[in-house]
């Protein structure tokens, strides 16, 4: 179980409510920035595609997000 434990975004399950930790590198953190992600924002995990794009939602809009940088894009499960 992944509870209170820090994992990356591609090891997110749909469903899953996470929260931006880190974003590593500066060139992760840009393209995270051009998504509106930054640290502390808060999104949806839609769907998880194995092998594929991580789709999120945040603030009412759903983006992919490519699984190279869904890797370097660290997250911590919140909870309800």
């Amino acid at each position: 179980m992944r509870k209170n434990k820090q994992f990356p975004l591609s090891d997110s399950q749909d469903g899953d409510k996470v929260a931006v930790i880190d974003t590593g590198s500066e060139e992760i953190t840009v393209q995270a920035l051009r998504f509106g992600l930054d640290s502390g924002s808060v999104m949806q995990v839609e769907k998880n595609i194995r092998g594929g794009p991580v789709i999120i939602c945040r603030n009412q809009l759903e983006l992919a997000i490519g699984r190279e940088i869904a890797k370097n894009i660290i997250v911590a499960l919140i909870e309800d």
